[in-house]
C-alpha cells in the first residue's frame, strides 16, 4: 500500500504544471542573433536578443541620444538593416536600428503612438548624413509582438519626424 501511495505522490509532482508564465524569452541566457532573409538588396538584416538587459536612453552634452544597456529582468529587441559598404568608399558606412525592450512575461503588446515608449521603442539612423544621423524616440507608429511557444511575431510600423527612413515597416515571425 505504501508503493501505491508514492506512486501517487510522484505522478502528482510530475504531472502538475506549474503556475508560473513560461516564455521563451525567458529562457534565453545569452545573445542570439537570427539573419533575415527579408531585407532590401545589397544589405543585410538581423533580429538580435539581448537578454537579462535593460535598454537606458541617454543624451550627451550636445542634446544627442545613444543608447546603453544595463544588467536586468527584460530582453532588449535589436532589429537591424545594415547596408553594404562601397568598396574603396570612405564613409559609405549605413546602418538602421530599431530598439524595444520586452518585459520576458509579456507574451502580447499591441501599442500605438506614445504608448510605444512602454517599450522605450527608439529607432537609430547610423550614417555620414548631417543632421540626420543618431537616435531618436519613437512616438509615432504601431507596435503588435506577440511571443508563443517558439515564435515570436513582431510587426511594427513607425515613423520618425523629419529624419529618412528606409526601414519603416517590419513583419517578421521568428522561430526561437
Amino acid at each position: 500500500m505504501k508503493n501505491c501511495y508514492l506512486f501517487i505522490l510522484v505522478l502528482l509532482v510530475v504531472g502538475c504544471k506549474s503556475s508560473q508564465i513560461n516564455t521563451s524569452l525567458e529562457k534565453l541566457n545569452e545573445k542570439q542573433t537570427i539573419i533575415l532573409s527579408n531585407c532590401i538588396d545589397n544589405a543585410v538584416c538581423n533580429i538580435e536578443f539581448i537578454p537579462n538587459s535593460n535598454l537606458r536612453i541617454k543624451e550627451d552634452e550636445f542634446k544627442n541620444t545613444y543608447v546603453e544597456f544595463e544588467k536586468g529582468n527584460n530582453t532588449i529587441v535589436k532589429y537591424q538593416l545594415k547596408k553594404n559598404e562601397l568598396p574603396n568608399t570612405a564613409d559609405s558606412h549605413y546602418a538602421e536600428i530599431l530598439y524595444l525592450e520586452i518585459d520576458n512575461y509579456n507574451k502580447s503588446l499591441y501599442l500605438k503612438n506614445e504608448e510605444l515608449q512602454q517599450v522605450k521603442m527608439i529607432y537609430g539612423r547610423l550614417c555620414y548624413c548631417k543632421g540626420s544621423s543618431g537616435y531618436f524616440i519613437v512616438n509615432n507608429g504601431s507596435l503588435e509582438l506577440i511571443l508563443s511557444k517558439n515564435k515570436l511575431s513582431l510587426n511594427a510600423k513607425f515613423n520618425v519626424e523629419n529624419i529618412p527612413q528606409i526601414v519603416s515597416q517590419i513583419h517578421e515571425t521568428i522561430s526561437l
